[in-house]
């Protein structure tokens, strides 16, 4: 599968689920860390929701992550 990276940081897993939904309609991998956890705990700020994708699709998936919305 190749290395991992960090192209987000969420405290809601309802966001994280848009962003995730998004880069895949795109064909990119995407995984979740603590996704269990944070349904479980939805406080408390140690148990965000993190983003991951592999470092090959990274720069395209922050592309995505942060274009503009069409106006």
């Amino acid at each position: 599968m190749g290395e991992l990276v960090k192209i987000a940081e969420f405290d809601s897993i309802n966001e994280a689920y848009i962003i995730k939904s998004r880069l895949e309609s795109e064909g990119i991998r995407v995984y979740l860390l603590n996704e269990t956890l944070n349904s479980l705990l939805p406080t408390g700020g140690f148990n965000n929701v993190i983003i991951q994708v592999p470092l090959e699709e990274s720069m395209r998936a922050m592309d995505i992550l942060y274009e503009e919305p069409p106006e």
